[in-house]
């Protein structure tokens, strides 16, 4: 797997690279925003890290050109940036980004979202997805718990499913409405409570150890 990391902080920039690399990955850096640009242009890769604050181009303009580009459109962008305004993540959001980081943050929480948007960008329906001794099987749609076969509905499937891929991160109300049953959908917080409540029945989880409740955000698998 090959990464874009584009900040024009040398020390930050180093460091995210630098770690991108223990964990495993191959990683190209750029300082300001014309070189990201060109380097995204002209070689293959399966994410772009952007700051968005970039001298000579911004994070969005690199984004939006990359989303436009018939080569390009389908790279995952995760944004880095120091902006805390609903306004500039929404806008990020419509123009492309896959997932947004707030500056100051830990490295582990970084490399977590690196490792989660590639999975979901790259969803390989022959692994099998697992927690504990929870296993689901994306392709054959069936979970297990030990080696007992857990029948859940599709909504429930579904929801382990978008947990499981985002193993480790904190899974928001509205990332579970928006991946389950759509961008579109009115549904609120209680009917995702009351999915959650009959998924944790059904695979055991009684004291709330495999699927955490983070009270007025969401929810976590580790």
């Amino acid at each position: 797997m090959k990464i874009l990391v584009v900040e024009d902080t040398v020390e930050l920039c180093d460091s995210m690279t630098s770690v991108l690399i223990d964990t495993g990955y191959t990683v190209d850096k750029a300082y300001d925003g014309k070189e990201g640009l060109s380097m995204a242009s002209v070689n293959i890769y399966d994410l772009v890290v952007l700051d968005i604050n970039l001298p000579s181009y911004s994070g969005f303009q690199i984004a939006k050109e990359l989303k436009e580009c018939e080569e390009t459109h389908s790279v995952p962008v995760i944004a880095v940036t120091a902006r805390y305004e609903l306004d500039d993540k929404l806008k990020g959001f419509e123009i492309g980004f896959d997932d947004y980081i707030t500056k100051p943050f830990e490295m582990k929480e970084f490399v977590a979202r690196v490792d989660a948007v590639i999975r979901r960008s790259k969803p390989n329906k022959s692994v099998i997805l697992e927690t504990d001794d929870i296993q689901l099987d994306p392709q054959r749609r069936v979970v297990t718990r030990g080696k007992k076969e857990v029948e859940l509905t599709k909504i429930e499937f579904n929801i382990l499913e978008y947990l499981l891929r985002n193993k480790s991160l904190i899974v928001t109300n509205e990332q579970l409405i928006e991946s389950v049953w759509g961008e579109d959908s009115d549904l609120l917080d209680p009917p995702i409570r009351s999915h959650i409540k009959n998924l944790r029945k059904k695979i055991g989880d009684d004291d709330f150890t495999i699927i955490k409740t983070i009270p007025g955000i969401g929810y976590k698998i580790d």
